[in-house]
């Protein structure tokens, strides 16, 4: 039965992999290939609207210019956002906590629900497989809140404590159940816990009706440490 059970685990960490692998090559693919192409069209269209003679033309004929050029910037703006989704580029450049600080100012953006974020002490730099679990569960996370909690605000800590680092995600919203945090039948909070064990780690689910859901996630530092400064806490911009 281990061993079993250790296979379907390989199998699960591969297949995660494999997942993230992709994710990394539509990104960069829409960002290079896409992303360049329809930058090319804005400019040429541009250069169209610099090179005619609209004195000589139907009024017309330059609005339908103007929008060619609208509709570009909005297709471009779409495959940046695409992109980025599919793989923040802070997180490979900055690592996981400028990732989740960057992820929560979006978040508190797009839908005006305020993230409040404190990393606490030296936060370490993980492996990028690590990181990018972590990061996952925080997405994850934030995704129920913002579908199911009817929150204000979240609250959002990163620390590490002896070997452990910690990852928790709080709400203010409806709260949930017992009966709701261990529904097998949802899929992101199997998928979040599953990551978890992934990463050797446990992921914590708790909340009451009213007085909003808590989400821990605690897991071994593992890997070779690299500190970074202290960054005091302050809402997400």
């Amino acid at each position: 039965m281990r061993r079993w059970q250790g296979q379907l685990q390989s199998l699960a960490a591969k297949l995660n992999a494999a997942r993230e692998a992709e994710r990394t090559r539509l990104a960069r693919e829409l960002h290079d290939d896409l992303g360049q192409t329809l930058t090319s069209l804005k400019l040429e269209l541009l250069r169209m609207l610099k090179m005619v003679d609209w004195s000589r033309l139907d009024p017309s004929t330059l609005d339908r210019a103007q929008s060619l050029i609208g509709l570009t910037e909005i297709s471009l703006e779409t495959t940046r956002r695409i992109a980025t989704s599919l793989r923040p580029p802070t997180l490979d450049h900055l690592g996981l906590a400028e990732a989740i600080r960057w992820e929560a100012s979006l978040v508190q953006a797009r839908t005006g629900i305020r993230c409040h974020y404190v990393v606490r002490g030296n936060t370490l730099q993980l492996s990028d497989d690590r990181a990018t679990g972590v990061f996952r569960i925080f997405q994850e996370a934030v995704t129920n809140v913002i579908r199911h909690a009817e929150a204000s605000a979240i609250k959002i800590d990163l620390y590490e404590t002896g070997s452990k680092l910690v990852l928790s995600v709080k709400d203010n919203g409806l709260g949930m159940t017992p009966s709701e945090f261990s529904d097998p039948a949802s899929i992101g909070l199997v998928g979040m816990r599953e990551r978890a064990r992934l990463l050797g780690g446990t992921l914590d689910i708790s909340g009451k009706k009213g007085k909003g859901t808590a989400v821990v996630l605690r897991m071994p530092t593992g890997g070779r440490r690299k500190r970074h400064p202290a960054h005091h806490a302050h809402p997400a911009r």
